[in-house]
């Protein structure tokens, strides 16, 4: 039996190193001019909160599996080739307003080092971030290579948003939606409930029309209930507080800030977004890497 022990130990230490060799080859980190492969980012989704868009830093509140309204920001920073959509069109940290729940693809940073934003443990996303916040919410990829809101990710993935109902009284309301491919294809996630009031935009075509306006031409009800058919649109999504309290998940579910109702009203934000932002490049250039002079 005695002879056992030290075979038995070894076999311990062997498998042991073998689970810290995998876990190692596992970590992915952006190498110094080159551009890292889009499906080896980390992609989660969250509120922005606070934007340095002089230094391209910013912090966002990530959804996690938790209560989202307990999440604390989540500094970011954007890689030198990182990119910003917004309205399905190239954008600066600037354009984006606070609040506008935005789509993040993260990498590890490239040199710990030098890093302008908290260099966490690899496998930081796994972990439980306690008070009922759940798993996920402080990712250590916090270099971003794309982060774009959502319609712009809907556009990007072949999305839409399908309306199955909505809920109205006295211009607030909810509305009940799924994500899913626009070909009628599989849904992307559950129906989620979402609020909206009488400031959320509603565009058709080129004209921006209200709550009100859906009431008078009887498409939405007045008050009450009504099925729409899984109709679909593109939503801006953002985050309020909501009435009731945290054990109904008022605190947690999203605010929808715009709906397109058609593809004519997203081209038309994209092209006034597109134009602002070749202004911007226009004044105050843009980055880029010199890789000969002649």
């Amino acid at each position: 039996m005695a002879r056992l022990l030290p075979v038995f130990f070894c076999t311990l230490i062997v498998h042991a190193t073998a689970i810290g060799e995998e876990f190692e080859t596992e970590i992915f980190r952006p190498e110094a001019g080159k551009f890292p492969p889009f499906e080896k980012a980390h992609a989660y989704r969250g509120e922005l909160i606070f934007v340095d868009h002089a230094n391209r830093r910013g912090s966002i509140r990530v959804e996690g599996t938790g209560k989202f309204y307990r999440n604390n920001p989540h500094p970011f920073a954007l890689l030198p080739y990182g990119m910003v959509r917004y309205h399905n069109a190239p954008a600066d940290l600037r354009d984006v307003p606070l609040g506008t729940v935005m789509h993040a693809y993260g990498f590890l940073p490239p040199d710990p080092k030098t890093s302008s934003v908290p260099v966490l443990p690899p496998n930081n996303k796994d972990k439980d971030a306690g008070h009922y916040r759940g798993i996920g919410i402080f990712p250590a990829e916090n270099h971003i290579l794309l982060l774009e809101d959502e319609p712009s990710h809907c556009k990007r993935n072949g999305l839409v948003w399908k309306l199955k109902e909505v809920n109205l009284n006295n211009l607030i309301g909810t509305i009940v939606a799924s994500r899913q491919t626009k070909d009628n294809g599989e849904t992307e996630a559950e129906p989620q409930t979402m609020t909206f009031d009488s400031a959320t935009r509603i565009w058709r075509g080129r004209e921006s029309i209200r709550i009100s306006d859906l009431i008078e031409e009887k498409v939405w009800p007045a008050n009450g209930k009504k099925d729409l058919s899984d109709q679909p649109v593109l939503l801006g999504i953002t985050w309020k507080p909501a009435p009731g309290d945290g054990l109904s998940g008022a605190f947690t579910s999203f605010h929808i800030s715009d709906i397109w109702l058609d593809d004519q009203s997203i081209e038309h934000a994209a092209y006034f977004q597109t134009q602002k932002h070749n202004s911007f490049i226009r004044t105050r250039w843009m980055p880029a890497y010199v890789n000969e002079v002649k």
